[in-house]
């Protein structure tokens, strides 16, 4: 078994090394733009003066301390590494970017130290709360979601539950937060969010049934993309702001159920032809 599992590994690693050699290819030449932008010996990319961590090689692996002096981890910078198990982010660090380690399978962990203030959208994309530690003031981790410290903004799901319920103080839940969430079958959005991001829920395959609260105002880009067993949708209220690729690629809905009197507006919002308008029902009265 051991054996097996080190050939897949080897396997793996070649094939990372063969990808690599493009990246480097584009990395570089994108780099050469940067000017004074360098590459350290695990291949990991800075600005001249390092105080942003640009991008690291997709071959990384084990263990990285990010230079002292950094401030800003950019957006996408780790993205894809899936060899890499830590992170030691330094002190000097205020700002994590979106996306910045989405998609590091292998990550067991990663502390957000003290000094960050401000993050980007779903830094942890794949990632669960077992990895992740937050000591700084302004974010906290409660029931496997990473929030805001005053609770009222949701950045990150952090764990492949089949049930979330989210917090009845959250008015935001951020762009990308649930994204790939391949086993979620059921979401609690409480009265009182405000705001659904771009790709908050997208490719999220399990879900099948979604309820929007009437106090939702705003739901943006590909919020429900690509979720392949999602076919009801509720919505409570009267959604100012509803993006026409809200639900794109959603090949399995067939109801979206509305307040009475607001079904021709959300075909408008939706930019549903008259082949297709009949998924929109009239279902409730708006209070």
């Amino acid at each position: 078994m051991k054996e097996e599992k080190k050939k897949i590994n080897d396997i793996l690693k070649k094939s990372a090394e063969r990808e690599n050699k493009f990246e480097n290819l584009v990395l570089n030449l994108a780099l050469k733009q940067i000017k004074g932008a360098y590459k350290d010996e695990a291949g990991v990319y800075y600005s001249k003066k390092k105080k942003h961590l640009l991008t690291a090689s997709k071959a990384l692996e084990g263990r990285y301390v990010i230079a002292d002096g950094v401030q800003v981890i950019d957006d996408n910078a780790f993205w894809g590494c899936a060899y890499l198990e830590e992170v030691v982010i330094p002190s000097s660090v205020v700002e994590i970017g979106s996306e910045a380690f989405s998609r590091c399978i292998s990550l067991k962990k990663l502390v957000i130290p003290k000094s960050v203030n401000l993050l980007g959208n779903n830094p942890f994309v794949d990632l669960s709360s077992d990895t992740i530690v937050s000591e700084s003031d302004k974010f906290v981790i409660d029931n496997k979601m990473l929030l805001s410290s005053d609770r009222k903004t949701l950045y990150s799901y952090l764990t492949d539950a089949s049930l979330a319920i989210i917090p009845k103080t959250v008015e935001e839940i951020r762009d990308l937060a649930f994204t790939r969430r391949r086993k979620l079958t059921k979401v609690e959005i409480p009265e009182g969010v405000k705001v659904i991001g771009s790709d908050a829920f997208s490719d999220c395959d399990a879900l099948e049934e979604v309820i929007i609260p009437s106090t939702v105002e705003t739901i943006e880009n590909y919020a429900f993309a690509e979720c392949d067993k999602l076919k009801t949708v509720t919505l409570k209220g009267n959604i100012r702001n509803l993006s026409p690729r809200t639900f794109a690629d959603t090949e399995r809905l067939h109801r979206i159920y509305v307040p009475k009197g607001f079904r021709e507006k959300v075909i408008k919002q939706l930019h549903l032809s008259e082949e297709n308008d009949d998924i929109v029902m009239e279902k409730f009265t708006n209070e």
